[in-house]
């Protein structure tokens, strides 16, 4: 199960935000994005309300981070993640961060990128991500430029981010 409320909801069935199958898994993956294909199409709210469309990805590389802020492994990397962000090269990736959670949870985290909020994970099926936290990369024209990765260690590798000691 992806996210919070799904593992809750193998307890308690009302609290399931994606329903179950037959033989109680997930839903599969959406189709699984190629690298040079364009990006899935998208309209998520950011933390102030506004819809954050697919046409962001264009015109800057951007590293797509699927994440949960109730996920052990993001709480992690999130130290990480901010020195990163505080840190990164002229040429790194912006950074977008598709998230469940609430609003007031995100803030929280202190990020200064972008973050909409994706309660279903549906853009991460969409792109082929089975979990948190995960990450692929867009280039410049809104295709997608490398195969989804996960785990904190991949994610920052993909960012860029290898010379960033971990602080986890």
């Amino acid at each position: 199960m992806v996210g919070a409320e799904n593992v809750m909801g193998l307890l308690d069935p009302t609290r399931r935000a994606v329903p179950l199958n037959g033989n109680g898994s997930q839903p599969p993956l959406g189709p699984l994005v190629r690298i040079g294909s364009p990006a899935p199409a998208f309209q998520l709210p950011d933390l102030d309300g506004q819809p954050v469309t697919t046409g962001v990805l264009e015109n800057n590389e951007t590293l797509v981070l699927f994440w949960d802020p109730a996920c052990g492994f993001c709480q992690r990397m999130l130290d990480d993640l901010k020195r990163w962000e505080s840190e990164r090269s002229g040429d790194a990736p912006e950074l977008l961060v598709v998230s469940t959670g609430t609003v007031e949870v995100n803030r929280a985290m202190g990020l200064r990128s972008t973050v909409v909020l994706d309660q279903g994970f549906g853009l991460g099926r969409q792109f082929g991500a089975s979990g948190t936290p995960s990450a692929v990369l867009v280039d410049r024209k809104g295709r997608v430029s490398s195969q989804v990765v996960a785990g904190a260690e991949a994610v920052l590798d993909l960012a860029g981010a290898t010379a960033i000691p971990s602080g986890s």
